[in-house]
This record gives structure tokens, sequence and C-alpha cells, in this order.
């Protein structure tokens, strides 16, 4: 018996082994944020150009948040037999609604739908690392004040310098974290292009537009194989 997923055209399934190496939800489950996201914005764009109905995209939108739900809630069961994160919520929504989950699927493939959740992830992570650093600068920086006459030892070559204070001596983090921020910033503005619509790796025949998931949208050129570079063209 082949695999249901993709194996249609042979007679017999994968070795037990190759199907282990195949599964990645115990991964990418982490991604399901971001692949429910994802695949609204891509059902609103189908809706928006007419490929699919306004009804459908509708219906898709309502599983893909009950499925959100359920998730949060520790309710959905995730099956490794479905490999990976994507297909977990196709399966799950398609129980929901109907054939209507199955006409999401239009215009993309799994390559451009873990490129897109990947950057999406990594963008979330790093606004959120972004976030703490602020506040680590904000307490730095009101510790300093507390500290404006305290005196302590500067050091350098690891013997004692000149006398600072120790305001002096905390307000160094605070650039330091302020460099770190920085180089997050230009991380998160590198990997902000949309990889929706290049799908298996060469972009769609169907009349597609950009989704609206917050990215600056990639022109359709030749360049579509720099979005599956390593780590989904991330970096």
């Amino acid at each position: 018996m082949s695999n249901k997923m993709w194996g249609g055209r042979f007679s017999e399934r994968p070795d037990a082994i190759m199907e282990e190496i195949n599964v990645s939800i115990d991964v990418d489950r982490h991604l399901y944020a971001q692949d429910i996201a994802a695949s609204k914005a891509h059902a609103a764009m189908l809706a928006a150009q007419g490929i699919i109905t306004a009804d459908d995209e509708q219906n898709i939108s309502k599983g893909l948040d009950t499925i959100l739900s359920e998730i949060g809630k520790g309710t959905f069961e995730f099956k490794r037999a479905l490999e990976d994160i994507h297909m977990n919520v196709e399966a799950r929504l398609s129980e929901l609604i109907g054939p209507a989950a199955g006409r999401l699927h239009t215009a993309r493939s799994r390559n451009d739908q873990v490129a897109t959740d990947f950057r999406l992830y990594v963008r979330d992570t790093i606004d959120a690392v972004d976030a703490a650093l602020a506040a680590f600068q904000r307490a730095l920086v009101d510790r300093a004040a507390e500290h404006a006459g305290t005196v302590m030892p500067g050091f350098t070559h690891l013997q004692t310098a000149q006398p600072v204070t120790f305001g002096h001596h905390l307000l160094a983090y605070a650039e330091m974290a302020a460099r770190d921020r920085g180089r997050f910033t230009d991380a998160r503005k590198r990997l902000n292009e949309s990889p929706l619509g290049a799908a298996a790796l060469a972009y769609s025949a169907s009349r597609i537009a950009s989704a609206s998931t917050g990215f600056v949208a990639v022109p359709i050129t030749p360049g579509s194989l720099q979005l599956f570079g390593p780590l989904g063209g991330v970096g």
C-alpha cells in the first residue's frame, strides 16, 4: 500500500525508516500559528483573485480559527501519519468544512508553505526578543540613574584602572543590547520577503497575487530558487 499523501504511483509503502525520516510534525508543530496565519492570507488572496468563492474563503477562515483554538486548548490531535503541520491542519480542516479545504491548496506547495511558516516564525521570534531587549535596556537605564553617583573601580586587562560609577558600568550593557537589536533589525529586514506564490519551486501558473502576511512582496522573477535555500532563505 502506497503513502496516502504522495505515493499514488507506488504499489508499496515506503520502508519504515524512510517514513520515520519524513515525519517532521514533532518539530514543525511549533509553527502552527504561522501556518494558519499564512493559510488565511492565502485563502483571502485566492478569493480576491476569483480563484475560490467568497463562501469558500469564509468557511476556510472559520475552520482555521477553530483549529487554532483547538491547538491552543490542547485538544487538537497531531498525527504522525500526516507527516507535518501542513497536512495535519489541512486534514482537520477537511473534517470541519469538507471539499473546500482542498481548494485552499490551489497555487501553492508544501515547499512555499514551510518557507513562509519558517520566515514568519523567525520574524515573530525576532520581534519578541527585540521587545525583551528593549525592556532590558529600560531597566538598565533606570538602575544606572539610581547609581549615577555610586563609585566603583573600572577594569582593563583584568586590573583595576580608572574609577567609574556603577551607573556608567550599567550603561555599557545598554549599548551592547542596542547593537544586538540592530543586528536583529537587519536580519528581520532581510528575511521579510514572502515565498508564497513560489509554489513547489518556480511559481504557479494560476493568476495569484501577493498574500497579506506583512511581508514585502517578492517580484515574480526567475529568482524564486533563492527562497528555498538553507533555512528557507533566512539569513
